[in-house]
């Protein structure tokens, strides 16, 4: 019994310092980035031995790979799929590059990991830049199928919003874009209001695409030829197939 006792205690005190270790750890990334914490600075503020760190945890690169995977899920978490039955597809998608930039912009940890991603090329920056590619496919994949019969790629919409947010909270400790501090409140109102902006833009595409072809259809049930069609609404032969196709 009294063995038993003291493999529970022993257990609790390797989950306690593992916890002590990563809070650490995370700190000084936070601080000095992925990479850049050194293993005297860390066995020191988590106050362990270096022999107990090598035995336990074999390396800091393992270390940082254990680190990096607890932000795996980042975005997955950030965002609530089940809110775009309740918002619905427009306004969802406005809100998931605002709630990005808000998360990100209070994430320091996620902001260094980006860094590490962007500078170092390995095991670990490949699988959380992949991982949290293919977190997203779901979502990617509803508003491809949505936007497709109105030809936008969506997917590179999002590319490049997605790299843009990135590039602005990054870079925003250095200095202001286009005169606007994304550091402040007034940033990121003016963030808010572009992507509201952009997203007008982009469903209006999609609405223009409905509309065009329910009058399309209309003018079909009511017998008017296609070549009258494409006279009264402007478009090709070729752009009245895709109309009326399903």
């Amino acid at each position: 019994m009294k063995q038993e006792e003291k493999k529970t205690r022993n257990r609790r005190t390797n989950e306690q310092l593992d916890r002590d270790v990563m809070s650490e750890l995370e700190k000084l990334v936070a601080e000095q980035g992925f990479g850049n914490v050194n293993l005297s600075t860390l066995t020191k503020a988590a106050g362990m031995e270096a022999n107990v760190f090598y035995r336990r945890y074999g390396s800091m690169d393992n270390l940082y790979d254990k680190l990096a995977k607890q932000y795996d899920f980042w975005m997955n978490n950030a965002i609530n799929i089940s809110n775009l039955n309740v918002l619905g597809s427009k306004k969802f998608f406005a809100e998931t590059f605002k709630i990005l930039f808000k998360n990100l912009s209070d994430n320091p940890v996620m902001q260094k990991l980006l860094l590490y991603e962007m500078s170092v090329v390995n095991d670990t920056t490949k699988r959380t830049a992949e991982t949290r590619d293919i977190m997203n496919l779901n979502l990617i994949t509803y508003y491809e199928t949505l936007f497709k019969p109105a030809n936008v790629n969506i997917k590179s919409i999002a590319a490049i919003l997605i790299g843009g947010i990135y590039y602005l909270i990054l870079h925003k400790e250095c200095a202001k874009i286009c005169t606007i501090d994304f550091n402040t409140s007034e940033g990121e109102k003016a963030f808010s209001e572009g992507i509201d902006f952009l997203t007008d833009i982009i469903f209006n595409r999609l609405e223009v695409y409905e509309r065009d072809r329910n009058a399309v259809r209309q003018m079909m049930a009511d017998g008017i030829s296609e070549l009258k069609i494409c006279k009264y609404m402007g478009i090709s032969k070729n752009d009245l197939k895709m109309l009326l196709s399903k």
